[in-house]
């Protein structure tokens, strides 16, 4: 696949070292030139210096028989002109990100067809709804929706006194249709068997249909769902996440710095209690009693503002604390300072990409841990090798596990009698050395 990379700013950065990585051809664009140079002295990739949404550059870069032109700077405007100027000069697909209200709604992240662009995502709104989702959770640090919210997989950190340690996996009395999908001990992420145990500090990784993870929740978990929620910051993710929250029963506080934003949401938000101030001032949390709330989310657009405050909450004794982080490489970091979840905007700006990028029967990816492993919803071709023999004959690779099928419109989590159809969407748990066997399984056998 031939690929135009508009943008070496992280995300930029993480795409094309995974795309260089499935020996894909990319070209990349920045018009800063030290960009260009660090990404031209890492990765086997051909490089332009240039503006993005230049007709001129575009062509220069070969845009008009590009597979894909993913547009990825810090600017949305330029995002969207480059992707659709891609796309005029022959480009097959092309993809742009944007970060602003301007062209989303809270209800949704992710656009098709806009402006002809076939993908328009904002990582913003698709963390405000995954906040939202955790929310709704009983314990969890992590909600992730798969298989058009059929299904859902959910994180939870296993504590010194939870009844679920030391005991074998097979021996474990999980609610029907889930099932334990990946463990990250110690930094490390394994797809366990039925003879593994879990043991406190376990960060587990749970699948199953979704209207059976609120027991699973309550399993594992020692929370309960958010009742008041505290937010720190106005922008993007905090006002989207407020107006989701808004909807249901849930008591919000927001907090605002700039007194002009604070003043503009408390009109646009009647229902919510807006407050004018700085996240980190320990007064005015203890003024505001903000230990006695459920959920603390700092989603400032400054990472020491969200680590700060996030810390300052947990101290005060809020049971579950989410901070946002620009860098990915800093979410360890934080969770080894206390704070319970991290999200990184470019890192979910990352996967969606590239979930678009991956060959035609992958529908969606999830990357854990930083890429040692991937959930991934793929298409079982006609005639592949995953297809019309019982799960437990397949000769799957170690590190993957089949954890749910979606046929006719019907999710499961399957047995080892069970059998995936032609059409059928399968969600894969794999780590990193077995993704490729598994998109082997599922492509159409060559004769």
């Amino acid at each position: 696949m031939y690929v135009v990379v508009v943008g070496m700013g992280e995300v930029g950065r993480h795409v094309v070292r995974e795309l260089a990585q499935d020996g894909h051809d990319v070209v990349v664009i920045d018009r800063d030139a030290l960009n260009v140079a660090a990404v031209e002295d890492a990765r086997d990739v051909g490089t332009l210096v240039g503006y993005g949404s230049s007709p001129s550059v575009l062509r220069q870069a070969g845009a008009s028989k590009a597979d894909l032109v993913v547009a990825v700077t810090d600017d949305d405007e330029v995002n969207l002109v480059a992707a659709r100027l891609g796309l005029d000069l022959g480009a097959k697909r092309a993809i742009a990100r944007v970060q602003g209200e301007h062209y989303s709604t809270a209800r949704l992240g992710i656009h098709y067809d806009f402006m002809g662009i076939d993908v328009v995502l904002n990582p913003r709104i698709l963390i405000a709804q995954e906040i939202a989702q955790i929310a709704r959770s009983r314990g969890a640090i992590a909600v992730i929706g798969l298989a058009g919210n059929r299904v859902e997989m959910i994180q939870v950190e296993l504590p010194a006194t939870s009844k679920m340690l030391h005991k074998t996996l097979a021996n474990l009395q999980l609610p029907e249709q889930t099932l334990i999908a990946a463990v990250v001990r110690e930094g490390e992420l394994f797809v366990p068997g039925g003879a593994d145990v879990l043991l406190a500090g376990d960060r587990v990784h749970v699948l199953g249909m979704a209207g059976r993870m609120k027991r699973v929740g309550e399993q594992f978990g020692e929370g309960r769902e958010a009742r008041r929620a505290c937010i720190v910051g106005g922008g993007v993710i905090g006002s989207t996440l407020a107006r989701i929250l808004g909807g249901s029963d849930v008591d919000i506080m927001l907090m605002e710095r700039d007194r002009a934003k604070a003043e503009h949401l408390a009109e646009e938000l009647p229902d919510i209690t807006v407050i004018h101030g700085d996240g980190t001032d320990l007064a005015m949390l203890e003024e505001e009693a903000v230990g006695d709330f459920d959920l603390f989310a700092a989603v400032t657009g400054d990472d020491e503002v969200n680590l700060m405050a996030g810390l300052l909450a947990k101290r005060m004794g809020v049971p579950r604390t989410i901070s946002t982080a620009k860098r990915p490489d800093h979410t360890d970091i934080y969770r080894q300072l206390g704070i319970d979840t991290v999200l990184s905007p470019r890192t979910v700006a990352s996967e969606n990409v590239l979930g678009f990028v991956r060959q035609s029967q992958v529908q969606s990816i999830t990357l854990l841990e930083h890429g040692q492993a991937e959930v991934i919803e793929l298409l079982a071709s006609k005639g592949s090798r995953v297809t019309g023999t019982p799960l437990k004959r397949l000769n799957l690779p170690r590190g993957a596990l089949l954890a749910c099928i979606v046929s006719g419109g019907e999710a499961r989590v399957p047995s080892g009698h069970d059998q995936i159809r032609d059409g059928d969407l399968v969600v894969v748990v794999a780590t990193a050395a077995a993704r490729t066997a598994i998109e082997r399984l599922f492509r159409k056998k060559v004769l």
